[in-house]
């Protein structure tokens, strides 16, 4: 199972749109269960905070837990911070810090917007990217898929700024599905996730009653194995 966390966590954070509406995501808090062949391996809590001056905040926290944490330590934190404005999200900087069994890894993007720029340092090392307008981090990118379906479902592309250059994903509308996760019964939209050089494949359920919020994520990877993230609570901006 070595190396099962942070990919699953990242299939909740991985794509971003050329051009955003300004459809509104409420504030949320929401907590996600991983599991695999029945067995529970961890848990993710997402949280999504605005202010009246536009800033907003989006902060995951993930970690081992159920049976496996009996053999091994894992915790992943991750930050993005930046601006919403008419067109949609402009991150400045995003965190990534990973402790436990597999040793430390810390990472941060901050975006230089007057030179169309990222800088992104690994573990103290850093280098710059070019990036296209309307570039998001792996984190707030969630958003901004939950913010383009509101406006109209339809197959999307998106680029995000990872690793030495910007990658290019697709996001496929499959169907229609109603799916029982912790969290209740939603109807969803079934979505499948492409992107460039892999070789694993992404399918999120997302819910129109919460915005477009994943309710079910699953992940086939490239040896076959299969994990699923699925929604058990969630508390939203104006809800009871």
């Amino acid at each position: 199972t070595a190396g099962w966390l942070t990919p699953v966590i990242m299939l909740l954070c991985s794509v971003i749109t050329n051009s955003l509406p300004a459809a509104t995501v409420p504030d949320f808090e929401a907590s996600y269960r991983i599991k695999r062949a029945g067995l529970t391996l961890g848990s993710t809590r997402l949280s999504f905070r605005t202010g009246p001056d536009g800033q907003y905040t989006y902060n995951s926290t993930s970690g081992v837990g159920g049976f496996l944490s009996w053999f091994r330590k894992e915790h992943v934190r991750e930050s993005s911070h930046g601006s919403l404005h008419a067109g949609g999200i402009r991150p400045d900087e995003y965190r990534f810090r990973r402790t436990g069994d597999r040793g430390s890894r810390v990472a941060r993007v901050r975006f230089d917007w007057q030179n169309g720029k990222a800088v992104n340092t690994v573990d103290g090392v850093p280098w710059q990217m070019d990036i296209p307008p309307d570039t998001l981090d792996k984190l707030v990118v969630q958003i901004a898929i939950m913010q383009q379906l509101q406006d109209e479902p339809a197959d999307l592309e998106f680029s995000i700024a990872d690793g030495g250059k910007p990658k290019r994903y697709r996001i496929t509308i499959r169907d229609e599905e109603t799916v029982d996760v912790p969290a209740g019964e939603f109807d969803t939209v079934r979505i499948e996730q492409e992107a460039d050089n892999t070789r694993h494949r992404t399918f999120l359920w997302a819910a129109p009653a919460l915005g477009y919020l994943p309710v079910k994520i699953k992940r086939e990877d490239s040896s076959g194995a299969v994990y699923y993230s699925v929604l058990e609570s969630v508390t939203r901006s104006g809800n009871e």
